[in-house]
């Protein structure tokens, strides 16, 4: 009987299996069902798509064509058309105001001197503080140079206000009036600036384009960038191909090789129309003074191979002294903003001191003063010409290797009777310290032309000096002799390459000066210099970068074993905030107050076994603490603060009401209607199917129906409040990222680097087989970095807490027990809040955005 009843169970449970796989196999069959039926709906939709005719057909052909020309080509087009006009106009306008300083002088003289040195000296000042007050009035953006903070965002990180419609207007008109009177700034920076200016507002009207998902495509707004910065430089130089080349070194790491046909396709566009207004629009007088075309006439066998040496030597010479020239920069710029004398004065009046060092300027190259000693009269571009010029200026006869008279009377002195050579040196001393002054000004300034004239007046000089030396040549009479104006050309180049790091000043001096003879020693002094300035200090625009403290890893300096030894543990933030299934909202409440600047939080499974499942963004769980508590305006503020009782009842009389006008400033970013695209941060991958319209298939489906149906606040009572709050998070309706990006303990510093740069991350998770160990941001790889150059790399800081939110308070009782801070002065004790959250001990607020 017993055998009998088992038997019966057996054939009972069997029984029960065999359902249950036929309930699976008539799952599976309806779900093949499914499948069979949208493979037919779809067969059946692209069938139909076939029968299309003739018309339809031409139809969606010229729509693909359309789409091809305007993605790639009109675009394109414009950026060079508007970039150019922008420059001719800029170009135009420095030149008339040059004339007419040269013109007022002139007349000036003819009257008193006294009043010629006034006059002079009124002028410059006064147009330099024209062009201070239209960055102050516009938009201080457009002070400086403008290439490093278009590197900036290049690189993922967005600067305020610095691709606007004011800021170009500010960078135009201030760069006018600052070249135009005269002081010792470039404007390739600034068209840098124009250039990414003008791809941006492209990118945007565009952007209400029918093929809008093309230019909403936040890659291709970075392509455009890249391609304004290159055009910048061509409006400059004159050199489409050197230009691209340089765009990509002085404003990206790594950059796609798709979108060089792009870049050299504008940059000729805009080339072709400079030289086209220059033909037929330019007034003639002015019309050979714009352009950036400096032709030189070198014979074929313009150096012989025993010069190598000297052009090693050169380039040597020019690799250490732009490292000073870095190096002084720098340190001016750190004397403005730390001298309590200098705060003292010009602290809160940088326009006071751009005026002052405008003025003193002024007096020293005052032509009829002390600027005959250094060619005060003259443009960088009439001084460069002299500099490149076929001709030896210590031979003082006007014959086949003598300079011609007009030269010669630029640099020898106000009685004729200085030797050129010594007014070279002095010229050379004067813009090596005044330069790296003026670009700290509160002004548009660029870089590139003055390091290009000053390198061209110390290769000239070099080159006078061995030509003294040798005046035969180095192979005797009849044989190739020595020209200076070579050594200008290396000079000019080696120096500014040392300066801003880039190997491309090669292809642009070719392509101004219209000649090939020289590549080689360019070349030669080039890479020589730039190995030498990028051992010792960073580019100029690096050193810029952090100066003004933008978020930005700049590159590594060669050979520093440093990087390769320390690993991410060293730097890594230990204590950190995390999110598990226990957490309450209250416990989340709280997390979220006290780090008002994380983007996202590591979710982990408990507090013992700490496995990462993922990351949780922040704009996510404060729409959640939202929805579940009503407004909060404390959560949407970037920083705590003690309120009054005043301010405290004011608030709950706002709730009660169902007001949100007094709160309504606060909670501007936290009412945008949140979509599956935008609702789970920067965390998220693209490919992500958050980020797909999946309509009402979507996990997030009700949460968004429910915000948008959503009319009138959330208003609770204090017991209602205290009972949502001491719940713990429905895990279930959160928004994961179920892969975000992760380290293991031992990566190097170099690799960590290398992947921040590539990927454009801003913080990465550090894990053990799967256990959180901490996570490193952008802020610690550049405090570990930030003095890479003396001293390597080095472990940062570790900060301290010091808000009055403690999350372990027994702990942190215990130690204020130890170091005697129980008391308050009055004598009463100090009230420590009783609050746990699921974090490590001793967990910190890092201020780098994660």
């Amino acid at each position: 009987m017993t055998q009998f009843i088992g038997q019966f169970r057996w054939v009972q449970e069997n029984a029960d299996q065999m359902e249950l796989l036929g309930d699976d196999e008539s799952s599976d069959t309806e779900d093949q069902n499914d499948l069979d039926e949208e493979y037919e709906d779809y067969y059946t939709d692209s069938k139909s798509t076939r029968r299309e005719t003739t018309k339809e057909f031409l139809t969606r052909q010229f729509q693909n064509i359309v789409h091809f020309f305007v993605e790639d080509w009109f675009i394109s087009a414009a950026l060079g058309f508007i970039t150019a006009i922008f420059s001719i106009f800029i170009d135009m306008g420095i030149e008339y105001l040059i004339h007419f300083r040269n013109f007022m002088l002139e007349s000036l003289e003819q009257f008193n001197n006294y009043a010629a040195f006034c006059g002079w000296v009124f002028y410059i000042t006064g147009l330099v503080y024209l062009a201070a007050l239209v960055c102050y009035g516009f938009g201080k953006q457009a002070v400086g140079s403008g290439i490093p903070e278009v590197k900036v965002i290049i690189h993922g990180f967005q600067l305020k206000n610095y691709l606007s419609g004011k800021t170009l207007i500010a960078k135009m008109i201030g760069l006018t009036l600052t070249i135009g009177s005269g002081l010792p700034v470039g404007k390739e920076g600034p068209f840098v600036h124009i250039g990414a200016i003008v791809a941006s507002l492209l990118n945007k009207v565009t952007a209400a384009c029918q093929y809008n998902a093309f230019f909403s495509n936040e890659g291709r707004a970075m392509e455009m960038l890249s391609i304004g910065c290159a055009v910048g430089i061509a409006c400059t130089f004159s050199a489409p191909m050197g230009a691209v080349l340089y765009g990509i070194e002085s404003t990206s790491k790594y950059f796609a090789v798709k979108n060089y046909w792009r870049s050299f396709f504008a940059t000729t566009c805009s080339a072709m129309l400079f030289r086209f207004a220059i033909a037929f629009f330019v007034p003639q007088h002015i019309a050979g003074t714009i352009t950036a075309y400096y032709q030189t006439y070198f014979p074929n066998e313009v150096f012989v191979v025993e010069e190598l040496p000297f052009f090693i030597g050169l380039g040597v010479m020019t690799g250490l002294l732009g490292a000073l020239f870095v190096y002084y920069h720098r340190r001016i710029a750190f004397f403005k903003r730390k001298n309590r004398i200098f705060q003292a004065l010009f602290g809160k009046s940088p326009i006071l001191f751009t005026a002052c060092c405008a003025a003193i300027f002024a007096v020293l190259v005052y032509p009829n003063g002390l600027g005959s000693y250094v060619a005060g009269k003259y443009t960088f571009r009439e001084t460069l010409v002299d500099f490149l010029s076929n001709c030896t200026l210590w031979k003082q006869t006007n014959g086949s290797e003598g300079c011609p008279p007009h030269m010669l009377e630029h640099w020898s002195g106000p009685e004729g009777d200085m030797m050129p050579i010594n007014s070279l040196l002095i010229y050379f001393l004067f813009y090596f310290i005044i330069v790296p002054i003026c670009i700290t000004l509160y002004i548009p300034s660029g870089i590139f032309v003055p390091c290009f004239v000053i390198g061209a007046c110390g290769g000239r000089i070099f080159g006078e000096i061995i030509s003294m030396i040798w005046p035969y040549g180095l192979r005797g009479l009849g044989q190739p002799q020595i020209y200076p104006g070579l050594y200008a050309v290396v000079g000019a180049a080696s120096f500014t390459g040392s300066v801003t790091h880039s190997l491309s000043i090669a292809l642009i001096v070719c392509e101004t000066t219209g000649q090939l003879c020289a590549l080689l020693p360019v070349l030669i002094a080039l890479m020589i210099s730039n190995a030498i300035c990028a051992f010792l200090q960073p580019s100029i625009y690096d050193s810029i970068i952090k100066i003004n403290g933008y978020p930005y890893l700049a590159d590594l300096p060669p050979s520093r074993m440093s990087v390769h030894q320390m690993k991410v543990e060293r730097i890594m933030v230990k204590d950190i905030f995390y999110i598990t299934r226990e957490t309450t909202y209250r416990e989340l409440r709280e997390m979220l107050l006290e780090s008002p600047t994380l983007r996202s939080y590591p979710f982990v499974t408990d507090s013992r076994s700490m496995t990462l499942l993922g990351s949780v963004a922040r704009k996510y769980l404060l729409y959640l603490i939202q929805r579940k508590l009503g407004p909060e305006p404390e959560l949407f503020g970037h920083r705590r603060r003690s309120r009054t009782a005043s301010e405290i009842f004011s608030t709950i009389n706002n709730l009660r009401r169902g007001s949100l006008a007094a709160n309504g400033a606060h909670m501007s970013s936290g009412n945008a209607l949140m979509t599956d695209r935008n609702i789970s941060g920067n965390t998220l991958l693209p490919q992500s199917p958050l980020h797909e319209d999946q309509g009402d298939r979507s996990p997030l489906a009700p949460l968004l129906y429910a915000q948008t149906n959503q009319h009138e606040p959330i208003v609770h009572s204090l017991a209602k409040r205290a009972e949502i709050l001491s719940k713990k998070l429905d895990m279930e309706e959160v928004a994961i990222d179920p892969a975000p990006f992760q380290l293991v303990r031992g990566t190097s510093l170099y690799k960590v680097h290398t992947l921040f740069s590539l990927l454009a991350l801003n913080h990465a998770y550090v894990t053990e087989k799967g256990r959180l160990c901490g996570v490193v941001a952008v802020k610690e790889l550049r405090e570990a970095l930030s003095n890479i150059y003396s001293r390597g790399a080095v472990v940062p800081k570790q900060r301290i807490r010091t808000s009055t939110f403690r999350l372990n308070p027994e702990q942190d009782l215990d130690r204020e027990l130890q170091n005697g801070h129980t008391a308050e002065p009055n004598g009463a004790p100090i009230r420590q809040p009783r609050v746990t959250i699921d974090v490590p001990e001793n967990a910190k607020t890092d201020d780098e955005t994660r």
